[in-house]
Parts: structure tokens; sequence; C-alpha cells
């Protein structure tokens, strides 16, 4: 992704995100909604709906369907074509080191190439179909691995 590394860079300089007025969300294209579908909401099951899906909503925020994804929660997650203001984005690009970094540090972290496609979603461009692909084998693989871990003892 060509903006991916200015995007980047802009985290190591941003001040810390402060709370925003919601934005008006355009209405998403069908091919937005279907990037959403095929290729989003699979990593976002894998990584994020534990702590931001039906059964519960860290920071009010629900990651479970289009609809809950676009409203966002106490923040704004996101508006389309606004990449670097995303704090969804500011979240997943952090360095596993930080404290707010998503998914958090005792859990898998998302691969280059799941974080390029909610970056291309987000951005508002089509995903390309190898990185598509590259994202859909990455969150299958966390799918399977997350499957045939130890469950911790209680």
């Amino acid at each position: 992704m060509r903006l991916l590394p200015l995007f980047l860079t802009s985290l190591a300089v941003a001040a810390p995100i402060a709370p925003k007025k919601a934005e008006p969300q355009k209405p998403l294209t069908a091919a937005q909604k279907a990037d959403f579908t095929k290729v989003i909401q699979p990593i976002f099951d894998a990584h994020c709906i534990s702590c931001h899906g039906p059964k519960k909503e860290k920071g009010k925020l629900r990651l479970d369907t289009l609809e809950a994804t676009l409203k966002g929660g106490k923040n704004p997650t996101f508006v389309m074509g606004k990449a670097d203001s995303s704090m969804l984005l500011a979240r997943v690009f952090l360095e596993r080191t930080a404290g707010d970094v998503m998914p958090p540090k005792a859990e898998k972290p998302m691969t280059e190439k799941e974080k390029e496609a909610i970056y291309a979603f987000v951005e508002g461009q089509p995903i390309p179909d190898e990185l598509s692909k590259a994202a859909l084998t990455d969150t299958k693989t966390a799918v399977a691995e997350a499957k045939n871990a130890p469950k911790p003892k209680k």
C-alpha cells in the first residue's frame, strides 16, 4: 500500500488521539460491502469479536456486523476515506509493546497482510485480489491455531 508507510510514520509522531464527534458516513458501495463481508469481517471475527462482539462490548464498540462497525463505540472507529484519522487503524498499527495495541498483547497479533487489508478498506479503496487472498489465508491460519491452542486452566 503506497500510503501505508506514511500512515505508520504519522503514528510515531502523532499526539494521543482525542475523542471526536462522529463524521457522517457516506453510503458504502456494493464493492465495499462485499470487501467487508469477504475479507474484513473474517479478520474481525478472528481477532476482535471476543472483546468487541455481542457478548462483550469494550469501549461500547462492536465489530461483529458492518452496521455496528460503522457506528463505532465511545469514539468513532473510522470514517471511510480518512485512514489517517482512524482510531481503529491507529490501535491496529501500534507497536506490540504499546499499551493500547489491538488486539491486546496477550492475543495473537494481526499479520501485516490483515492490517493492509483493513487499511485499504478504511481508505475506501478496493482490496486487491492478491492482498485479499493473503489476508484470508493468514486469518484462516489464526483461527486454526486458536482452535488447537491449549485452553488456560481456571
